[in-house]
């Protein structure tokens, strides 16, 4: 199964593809989008995220959940959105940098316009961050980026 996408479709029965052709059609042409109980869009990221861990579970023997399910794939997105808004905010810095020297003041106002933008960012990619415990995360990264590229 693992293979699947690297195989020749004549290697391949012509049932499976017309089963999969029409399950596709309908998830694309039919089915409404689905939700959390929160009410968050299942993307297509988030439902493969959803159906890996629900099928390793079973795999392992254990009692799949869906709650846990989404507890782990929400710690995986938001570590995921930190690293983008961290991204953002660095490659803007970086070109920055071509600029130097600079006041001080310029330097801050550019600080805290690729903040917001590297938040932007964050939000985009970010699920279930209730307590902001990424987020956080997210501006404590920009604050250490910051501060080394004013000692440098």
């Amino acid at each position: 199964m693992s293979c699947l996408g690297s195989l020749d479709s004549a290697a391949i029965s012509s049932e499976f593809l017309k089963v999969t052709d029409h399950f596709c059609k309908f998830v694309f042409n039919d089915s409404s989008v689905k939700r959390l109980k929160d009410g968050y869009t299942v993307t297509g990221r988030v439902l493969s995220h959803l159906a890996k861990m629900y099928v390793d579970t079973i795999s392992s023997g254990s009692v799949p959940c869906l709650e846990n399910a989404v507890i782990a794939m929400a710690m995986i997105e938001n570590e995921a959105a930190v690293k983008v808004g961290l991204q953002v905010y660095q490659s803007g810095m970086e070109k920055l940098k071509v600029s130097f020297p600079l006041e001080l003041k310029a330097v801050s106002s550019k600080h805290q316009h690729l903040s917001n933008t590297a938040t932007q960012a964050f939000m985009k990619r970010s699920f279930r961050d209730t307590d902001g415990k990424y987020l956080k995360s997210l501006e404590v990264g920009n604050v250490c980026l910051f501060r080394t590229m004013l000692n440098h």
